[in-house]
């Protein structure tokens, strides 16, 4: 007798998990393919600064929205380890973290060119060429020792 109902509970257990299998998986996809799910349409500036305070400025808010697409990369390779490890979507997640590091890079790069050409003086010229770089450095790296620089030249530059 207990044969027969250990072999039942076990039948009916087994059963249970083999049902939850179709949807776990079918969870695990969906999650798979939001997590592999990528925008890099950035929109360029409506409005090109016209002076070194306006372009210090946008490129902060640059800066800071680099930042955060760094921040919600790692997140979604957090995310990725707690749903189960999948190459392919990792793979996604950071082609997409690079690729909209490049866009913004692409963006701010036209602007830059304008500010550089509409600049006369020479020490500005260069201020502008360094914090430009500076953000270019920081953008790419995300570290803390380039954020310092590019705060550093940025502020150098607006400033002067």
């Amino acid at each position: 007798m207990k044969k027969v109902f250990t072999t039942v509970v076990l039948a009916m257990a087994l059963s249970a998990c083999a049902g939850n299998a179709p949807v776990n998986n079918a969870q695990k996809q969906a999650k798979y393919n939001e997590l592999s799910k990528c925008d890099v349409n950035i929109e360029p500036v409506s409005k090109v600064p016209m002076n070194k305070m306006e372009f210090a400025e946008y490129l902060s808010t640059q800066a800071r929205n680099a930042s955060a697409d760094q921040f919600v990369i790692q997140k979604r390779m957090e995310i990725l380890q707690l749903v189960g490890w999948n190459d392919s979507v990792a793979d996604a997640i950071a082609t997409c973290g690079a690729n909209r590091k490049n866009k913004r890079k692409e963006n701010a790069s036209g602007v830059f060119e304008i500010m550089k050409s509409s600049t006369k003086d020479a020490e500005e010229k260069r201020a502008l060429v360094e914090a430009y770089s500076s953000w270019e450095t920081h953008v790419t790296s995300q570290t803390p020792l380039a954020k310092q620089d590019f705060d550093s030249k940025v502020g150098y530059y607006k400033n002067m």
